[in-house]
């Protein structure tokens, strides 16, 4: 069983206000593990705002002959908004 960690910036003292995080995973797939982890960031920074940080949960690869390709799973951060109703 896999314990749910903590948001890797959580509890910073100046941070100001506190608010409410979400965490989901995303996977990116590279030449390099840069590149992957470059391409999930990249993506996720398409629809989301207010990423904070990520960690890599898991990294593998496919060999095809002479050549690899990555695949990293990330868990990134984000802050959620607050919208006004009315």
């Amino acid at each position: 069983m896999q314990r749910e960690r903590a948001c890797p910036a959580e509890g910073a003292p100046d941070d100001g206000p506190v608010g409410v995080r979400k965490a989901i995973d995303l996977v990116g797939t590279g030449d390099s593990i840069q590149d992957a982890v470059t391409e999930a960031l990249d993506r996720a920074r398409l629809s989301l705002e207010g990423i904070s940080a990520f960690e890599v949960q898991r990294i593998s690869g496919v060999v095809d002959g002479s050549a690899a390709a990555y695949e990293v799973q990330l868990r990134i951060w984000f802050t959620l908004l607050e919208r006004m109703h009315g």
